[in-house]
């Protein structure tokens, strides 16, 4: 006796499943073999379509957040360039000051000279902002929206496929019973097939575009890169803009600063402000001016010192500067290929799937009408049932004694 333990089952129903394939079909129904396999093929097409979708969105999702960080780096660069170009003029005032005037002017000229680079720099990051990041996030979060959308249709299609290699084993399940099934199954198949490899010619399509858009989308990766150095070089840059900044506003502070000084010979007091002291020398008493000036000199010289600063331009402006030259370039390319990617989605993969499922895997009717069902034998409706009268038993027999008879 054969025994089945109870862990066989899945086993079991995983053979009975694979012998509904090509296997299953006979040899003499060479169109319909091809046509499961066929199926099968698109099955799988379909499924790693989808894989290689989810990737995609994965990877759309990146680089959406790369170019999120680029807008965020231009508001940097923008805020930058008007925090140095608030310095420059702050030190403007000093630039005519004795004893200030050189070390204001040097620093004044270093923090110019970054000025302009920042500020060329930023007028092109906010043009690229305005007409190619800003759409181009747009975009990117449409393209997910678009993946995700033929991702579901991607395991409709696959459900849809197995249900149609179902019904292909029932053709040939019929085709066997029926006579001229086989001849008629094998029609059905040749007719069917042209749409299934349209279908598979439409999937392979889409999976270039993939491909393409795919590898367009890496393309983003330098000047996003180069973005996201410049704000992080303009965060250190901004950790050594601080100090120059207090001391601007610590120089204001000293040079009104007021010293008093008594008069020799007198009980007179003066009282000048640091500031006038260096402007104005000629306001104050000759025997007064010496000692004031170098009251002024010691309270200047700890500020001054702060001021002898050489502050360097941030990291990556001109390599930025180069990718904007090529970013809207760029930016078309990836247009051009997320709508080519849109189409092939949208019209050669759903009008092959549409074509496909217009193609119905049945029977022509006038072998529909062979019913081997044998529920088919039962009577009709509005169909005379005929009495079959019941047949007479068999007359009973004497048999000697020496048989045995069976009752």
């Amino acid at each position: 006796m054969i025994r089945f333990s109870i862990l066989a089952i899945p086993c079991l129903l995983a053979c009975l499943i694979s012998s509904a394939s090509a296997g299953s079909i006979p040899g003499d129904m060479p169109h319909t073999r091809l046509l499961d396999s066929d199926l099968a093929q698109i099955q799988t097409d379909c499924e790693a379509l989808r894989g290689r979708l989810t990737q995609l969105r994965q990877q759309v999702k990146t680089a959406r957040d790369g170019v999120g960080h680029a807008i965020d780096a231009t508001k940097t660069i923008r805020s930058m360039d008007k925090k140095v170009k608030d310095l420059v003029d702050d030190l403007q005032p000093y630039t005519s000051i004795p004893k200030v005037r050189t070390l204001a002017r040097t620093l004044r000229k270093n923090l110019e000279r970054i000025q302009e680079q920042l500020h060329t720099l930023r007028k092109k990051t906010d043009k690229a902002e305005e007409d190619v990041l800003r759409p181009m996030r747009d975009r990117l979060r449409s393209m997910e929206q678009t993946i995700f959308g033929a991702e579901q249709k991607l395991v409709a299609y696959s459900r849809t496929i197995t249900q149609r290699r179902q019904d292909l084993q029932g053709l040939v399940s019929r085709a066997r019973s029926v006579p001229g099934g086989v001849p008629a199954a094998e029609s059905v198949s040749r007719v069917t097939r042209p749409s299934v490899q349209t279908f598979a010619s439409g999937l392979r399509n889409v999976r270039q575009q993939v491909d393409r858009f795919g590898n367009g989308l890496t393309q983003l990766n330098a000047p996003v890169r180069v973005y996201m150095q410049v704000d992080q070089s303009l965060i250190s840059f901004d950790k050594k803009l601080a100090p120059a900044e207090k001391t601007v506003a610590k120089l204001e502070k000293t040079l009104g600063k007021e010293l008093t000084i008594k008069v020799p010979f007198s009980r007179k007091k003066l009282q000048f402000s640091i500031r006038e002291i260096l402007e104005a020398p000629g306001k104050i008493l000759g025997v007064v001016l010496k000692p004031l000036e170098a009251l002024a000199d010691k309270v200047l010289q700890p500020v001054l010192k702060e001021l002898k600063v050489e502050i360097k331009a941030p990291k990556g402006l001109e390599e930025l500067a180069r990718e904007l030259n090529s970013l809207p370039a760029l930016q078309r390319s990836m247009q051009r290929e997320a709508d080519q990617f849109q189409r092939s989605l949208e019209q050669q993969l759903e009008q092959s799937f549409r074509t496909l499922l217009t193609k119905s895997l049945k029977f022509p009717a006038h072998l529909v009408s062979h019913r081997s069902d044998p529920r088919d034998n039962e009577p009709r409706d509005n169909e005379t049932i005929r009495q079959t009268p019941p047949s007479s038993p068999a007359p009973k027999r004497n048999y000697p004694v020496m048989f045995f008879q069976v009752p």
